[in-house]
């Protein structure tokens, strides 16, 4: 029999020793984290989410259907491009959920990692979770939507610049880490380069130590092979660049500025696409501000707590980019949509792991510390699957366009046509115009030209065209 060494921490009844748990510093963490955003995400609720209008236009091009539904020409394929291993095998729903289930925790847990060192392994850890529990991280990483995917991109971005400027990555491994992470960003959007970019272009440019010209040629040459992809879809589908150019010029809203930071507030919450004032009813779930407010907060309290430590210099770049994006889509676009501003949200979670850090480790309040801390973060986990739920039941029952689908056939459309709603010609297999563009011009772009079609009104009021 073996001897039990009861002042053994490892001592067990059999005489094997207990597995300790993993390090502070152990990725096992980030892991762990990835693993529970993928378990969220892998629900009845979200797998069973209809594709949106916007998931549509981006796959419409990459997708085993048929269809002559646009991409409208301001946008860039990179969602769509994600999608593709799965929706040009197969139009099934649930195979494209899970497929971006799994690189949404993928791609959450390079982009932490990209931090490592920079932050103890666990206070990454925090920040993940933060990240992960919000309602908008899960309903977008379900679906086929740039938002989230340039908010890790823009995350890994700066953790690779930062580790670049400190010396803890070499430059053969960090600037062709850092081009891809800006190739990530622009192939979403090509105006990311401003919208998200902006700040990590501008430390690399004006902070003293910071000054590689290497780091901003690894940016340029990855923002320019997200170009690139544009460009040549614009030669592919809009008739040339000029023609793309002047086409999403008049895509709306109009460049501009605008006052919607009320707006965007409003709807952390939901909705998650707000017009106003005629899209914008109501404040859903406004309790849940309280703790959008607790969050922010938290944020604060984490730049204050590393402003006189080694992290205050990826503190204060973690801020200002978090700021740069809420203020370029509250000032720059005239509607709220939570999804816009995730890479706010994915810095404000990493300030926030900063202050929780500081209260469960520093403060002479511990134990109040870790108290607030864990509400802090339970409450946050519970409320926001509450707001999860509520916000896809409200999204189901806006996307009904596979039923109207089916009763266009049922009434004998077939294609080739054309109809109003793009959404619904990717089921039928018509063409539609893109928001901005008349059904004039959609036609005038078709190998029949406008004079080819005729419209048609059928029995229930509804009108399409089909070729004379």
């Amino acid at each position: 029999m073996h001897d039990l060494k009861v002042s053994d921490p490892q001592a067990t009844a059999t005489g094997r020793p207990l597995r300790r748990l993993p390090g502070l510093q152990s990725p096992v963490w980030l892991v762990l984290v990835a693993a529970a955003l993928l378990v969220a995400e892998l629900t009845p609720a979200l797998l069973r989410l209809p594709l949106g209008a916007d998931e549509i236009t981006y796959i419409a091009r990459t997708s085993v259907r048929v269809s002559g539904v646009m991409l409208p020409p301001v946008h860039g394929q990179g969602a769509g491009l994600l999608a593709a291993p799965v929706t040009l095998i197969t139009g099934s729903l649930t195979a494209v959920r899970v497929w971006m289930s799994v690189l949404s925790a993928v791609g959450l847990f390079l982009a932490l990692l990209t931090w490592r060192g920079l932050r103890p392994m666990w206070v990454l850890a925090v920040a993940g979770l933060i990240l992960a529990s919000l309602a908008i991280t899960q309903d977008s990483g379900v679906q086929i939507y740039p938002d989230w995917w340039g908010a890790l991109g823009v995350l890994a971005l700066t953790g690779l610049i930062l580790q670049a400027v400190s010396g803890r990555l070499r430059s053969q491994a960090a600037l062709p880490l850092i081009a891809l992470a800006s190739l990530l960003i622009v192939l979403m959007r090509p105006q990311n380069i401003v919208f998200i970019m902006g700040p990590a272009i501008l430390a690399v440019v004006v902070v003293p130590g910071w000054r590689k010209p290497r780091l901003l040629i690894a940016m340029a040459i990855g923002a320019a092979l997200g170009c690139l992809e544009w460009i040549i879809g614009a030669y592919v589908w809009y008739g040339g660049l000029a023609t793309r150019l002047h086409e999403a010029g008049q895509e709306p809203p109009a460049l501009s500025l605008y006052f919607a930071l009320g707006t965007q507030e409003r709807v952390l919450s939901g909705p998650w696409y707000c017009i106003p004032p005629a899209g914008c009813k109501g404040w859903t779930m406004p309790a849940e501000t309280i703790w959008w407010a607790v969050f922010l907060g938290v944020a604060i309290l984490g730049v204050v707590a590393t402003w006189r430590t080694a992290a205050r210099a990826s503190a204060m770049l973690a801020a200002a980019t978090a700021v740069w994006v809420f203020a370029c889509y509250s000032f720059l676009v005239p509607f709220g949509a939570p999804r816009y501003i995730l890479p706010s949200l994915a810095f404000l979670s990493v300030l926030a792991a900063d202050g929780v850090a500081w209260l469960v480790t520093r403060t002479r309040w511990r134990t109040a510390g870790v108290a607030f801390a864990c509400v802090f973060l339970l409450s946050g986990a519970i409320s926001q699957r509450f707001v999860l739920q509520h916000l896809v039941a409200s999204e189901r029952t806006e996307r009904p366009f596979q039923a109207e689908a089916a009763k266009l056939r049922s009434l004998g459309v077939r294609p080739p046509c054309a109809i109003w709603s793009p959404s619904v010609a990717y089921f039928v297999g018509c063409t539609a115009p893109w928001t901005g563009e008349t059904m004039h011009e959609l036609l005038s772009h078709t190998p029949q030209g406008a004079e080819g079609w005729r419209q048609v009104t059928l029995p229930d009021g509804k009108r399409i065209y089909v070729p004379r």
